[in-house]
């Protein structure tokens, strides 16, 4: 998937006839949107904030775990969750 393709789905969207058309087009945007996104992470692009806490996280932990998108004490308790 290419960023050409997000464009498109969303020009297609965007110039749809009719309302059906436009929620189709917008839906296949955001699914490509999406697969992008989950794609960058698993090549190690990780986030800049936490996912959960929305706190910064800290480039030690980022460049320690590149795909990181939790901060350390987020990711203990999503790790707890399934744990407990």
């Amino acid at each position: 998937m290419s960023q050409f393709d997000f464009a498109e789905a969303f020009e297609q969207a965007r110039t749809a006839p009719d309302v059906t058309d436009r929620a189709t087009g917008l839906e296949e945007a955001d699914r490509i949107g999406g697969v992008a996104l989950v794609q960058a992470r698993l090549h190690g692009q990780g986030a800049e904030f936490c996912a959960d806490c929305d706190e910064p996280i800290p480039d030690a932990r980022r460049k320690a775990y590149s795909s990181a998108v939790c901060c350390v004490d987020c990711q203990g308790l999503r790790e707890g969750r399934r744990n407990g």
